[in-house]
């Protein structure tokens, strides 16, 4: 398996080119005050921005590896017109070394609101990148603040080793360092409860939504206590906290942790020569735990004071956060992870197929190879990827719904656009012969603006609508839990009895007949 070119692609893909269309040249400042100070900002085509805004002190120096801290008001008018750094990361393009982006004083976030916005539902979006790279400035906003009259807000969060790494001698009363990047989201949100309304928003009606990490970290969040009364609605998009690798125990965590202190030359129990490594460093040594594609680097933990119990426990108890969730996938997540186990030229040869399905799959490969091969899907590389998509993501987000919906209102959607806009990174190969619904696709439909992962601009007219659908679905749960509205497809509620899924597709939005014997839930998959 060649790893190096899974990270590359899924770094483009997920991190670099996301920033949205250029905004336009004419604009006027817009000056609010709020109890975190006075931020001026712009106002341009009815949206206006606050970029860059500081949500906690910079977290470098002996505060690396602590505990967010919140910033104390700030005295006098602070500029608010261009993004903060994003948090420390690497990434690697085709043919060049190593890139770095960003710095470790990254606490920022950014508020897109429509003019005279007063009250307005507040949506709060958390980014993925595989808890190790990504921005919340990388997804421009305005499109869904201006066309849904809704107060959007993205944040960033600390990434890789500096957000996840998790040492006993890190650790802090607060939890477990493992965990600092959901505290970071913790911290964001509360700034958003205590400010919002100075900037036209409603600070008691607030729904986090986010994608891939940004999902994954929404669902860890409903299992932590310190985010209990911080959100009032969840949107959890290509994210189940519960499927393999995704969030590991406090013993799984401190073993990675030690590894990786070796590898730049710590004892995990020494502190300080962890604090005296160059962060550029740390997010540069590859961690142990990216050994196959899809692995998340430095995943947050369970069983610190931050998430006490694993997620999944927590959620099918009911003993998690209540609120109503609006949670669902894409049709074909798995091939974007699958294009570059091997060579993109050609299928992927039987022994990477067989150790692909061996690591991912675990104790589960010998019935999915039953189910998952060539004879059946046409080439390895999508017959890996189809595991991969159920494995991951659909199976975990049904048993998700399944275990929520008794406790509260769940909707759950999958999105199954066949040709959605793609980068150019995403050739078809030899093994691939299409992306269809890959991971990430629904995001340009949902902000309908550019995000790297396509362009309005290449939306045909069916997918423009589909386009303005899904955001008119997202606002509406946001203003009242449920997403339907009139004009619009009705999207029934999901229950046990009737899981109900709503398929999402240019041209046809209806229910998925049955999506868990789709996607092979209660057979190759079953709980």
């Amino acid at each position: 398996m060649n790893k190096n070119n899974f990270w590359t692609a899924l770094g483009l893909c997920l991190s670099l080119g996301l920033a949205g269309a250029a905004a336009p040249a004419s604009s006027t400042s817009a000056r609010v005050q709020a109890p975190a100070g006075t931020f001026v900002g712009q106002d341009r085509e009815g949206v206006r921005t606050w970029l860059g805004i500081r949500y906690a002190q910079p977290p470098v120096g002996d505060a690396r590896w602590q505990p967010p801290r919140p910033t104390p008001p700030l005295p006098g008018d602070t500029p608010a017109t261009q993004p903060g750094a994003a948090c420390l990361q690497a990434f690697e393009l085709p043919g060049h070394p190593q890139t770095l982006r960003g710095a470790e004083d990254c606490l920022f976030l950014n508020v897109y609101a429509p003019e005279g916005a007063q009250k307005a539902p507040v949506m709060v979006w958390i980014h993925g990148g595989s808890f190790r790279t990504g921005a919340g400035s990388d997804y421009d906003l305005s499109v869904l603040a201006r066309e849904q009259g809704v107060v959007a807000v993205s944040l960033n969060y600390r990434l890789g080793a500096l957000g996840f790494l998790a040492t006993p001698a890190l650790d802090t009363a607060q939890g477990t360092a493992g965990n600092l990047g959901l505290l970071d989201q913790q911290l964001a949100l509360k700034w958003v409860r205590d400010n919002v309304a100075a900037f036209g928003g409603d600070a008691q009606n607030v729904t986090v939504f986010g994608e891939s990490a940004g999902g994954m970290s929404i669902c860890a969040q409903l299992a932590s206590p310190g985010a209990a009364g911080l959100f009032d609605k969840a949107i959890i998009q290509s994210g189940p906290c519960t499927a393999p690798g995704i969030m590991q125990s406090r013993a799984e965590a401190y073993n990675l942790g030690a590894r990786f202190a070796a590898a730049v030359g710590c004892d995990p129990a020494d502190a300080a020569c962890l604090r005296a490594v160059p962060a550029e460093k740390l997010v540069q040594t590859r961690s142990p735990n990216a050994a196959f594609p899809g692995a998340v680097p430095f995943p947050p933990v369970y069983g610190d004071s931050t998430v006490p119990r694993a997620p999944g426990e927590v959620l099918r108890q009911g003993l998690a956060t209540r609120v109503p969730l609006l949670i669902g996938s894409n049709l074909n997540e798995g091939t974007l992870f699958a294009a570059w186990v091997g060579d993109p030229r050609r299928d992927l040869s039987a022994a990477e197929f067989l150790a692909l399905n061996a690591v991912l799959n675990r104790a589960n490969a010998p019935r999915a190879l039953l189910t998952y091969n060539s004879r059946r899907f046409g080439t390895r590389t999508q017959a890996a990827a189809a595991s991969a998509t159920d494995s991951l993501f659909a199976c975990p987000t049904s048993n998700l719904a399944r275990d929520l919906s008794r406790f509260g209102p769940v909707y759950s959607y999958e999105f199954r656009d066949p040709n959605p806009p793609r980068p150019a990174l995403l050739r078809p190969t030899a093994g691939l012969p299409t992306f269809g619904a890959f991971h990430g696709a629904e995001i340009v439909s949902v902000t309908g603006t550019p995000t790297g992962l396509g362009d309005p601009a290449d939306f045909t007219p069916a997918q423009a609508e589909l386009s303005r659908t899904m955001q008119t679905y997202w606002a509406n749960f946001a203003r009242t839990g449920q997403p339907g509205g009139p004009g619009l497809p009705a999207w029934p509620a999901f229950t046990a009895e009737q899981p109900q899924v709503l398929g999402l597709a240019p041209g046809e939005v209806k229910p998925v007949e049955d999506f868990r014997a789709e996607h092979h839930c209660d057979t190759v998959w079953r709980p």
